[in-house]
């Protein structure tokens, strides 16, 4: 059984998590394009690059946290709680979520050193995922470069990039490879579960390789995407798994959701 790193697990809350504003497609020749960037107040911007440029010495003390805000934010265990505990807690995830908020070429700019140098596992992940969303083909070196990092968590924001980028044809190939040569493998799942979210079928024959993994987290995780992204024989399969698990709970009612999601398909003439 693979041992999830801590990084990583920070990684899957952060990429799973954070809300970036995706901005709307916009021509700078054009007025409309113009008028875009003309309504950054000054003040923001000098703000939000001075925030960017110090973030760095910007460090969060939890060693004394009981009683305080902090403290109290370390608690929130609701998907939400967590989210927001990862926000207040790196300064990096704002920042990328205030940069794609727009078109200004000085945003955009800060995105991108974020995204290929941010030291943050988090933060730079969290800025991949936003500068995917502006669907430039152009960011494409700074995702590959993301992709052979040596952190998980980079990586895995990477191939979350690759799902929302909206390039499939130049992303299909590089999750196929992370799904069959990713040291880390819950990174290989995603990659299979991106590979059948953009249309590649052999995405969902990855999947089902994957619930003969000697891992229960790698088995969870792919019967989770294939409740989501399979079909009626995938209810059938998850079903005769059901009776012979018997080593991990987790893995049992991840079967029984993905079954669940999947039993309208099966009642399908």
């Amino acid at each position: 059984m693979s041992i999830l790193p801590p990084v990583l697990a920070a990684a899957l809350a952060a990429c799973g998590g954070v809300t970036v504003i995706a901005p709307d497609p916009v021509d700078s020749s054009s007025a409309a394009g113009e008028a875009v960037e003309k309504k950054v107040d000054p003040q923001i911007t000098t703000t939000l690059v001075r925030l960017a440029e110090e973030r760095g010495s910007f460090k969060r003390d939890l060693s004394e946290s009981a009683g305080t805000p902090v403290g109290d934010l370390l608690l929130l265990g609701s998907p939400i709680g967590y989210n927001l505990r990862n926000r207040f807690l790196d300064l990096g995830l704002p920042l990328s979520e205030a940069f794609s908020a727009n078109a200004d070429p000085v945003f955009r700019q800060q995105l991108i050193e974020m995204a290929r140098w941010d030291k943050d596992s988090e933060s730079r992940a969290s800025a991949l995922i936003a500068l995917a969303r502006s669907h430039d083909l152009a960011h494409l070196r700074v995702i590959n470069e993301a992709l052979i990092h040596l952190n998980p968590g980079v990586r895995f924001g990477a191939l979350e990039a690759l799902v929302v980028w909206g390039h499939p044809r130049e992303a299909m190939p590089l999750l196929a490879a992370a799904s069959e040569r990713d040291t880390e493998p819950l990174l290989r799942v995603y990659a299979a579960a991106g590979l059948t979210r953009l249309g590649d079928p052999a995405g969902l024959h990855r999947l089902r390789q994957f619930l003969d993994d000697p891992s229960w987290l790698v088995k969870a995780m792919a019967a989770k995407y294939l409740g989501e992204l399979g079909t009626a024989e995938d209810y059938d399969i998850l079903l005769n798994r059901l009776d012979r698990e018997v080593s991990n709970d987790f893995v049992v009612a991840e079967y029984c959701v993905a079954a669940l999601k999947l039993y309208p398909q099966k009642r399908k003439p």
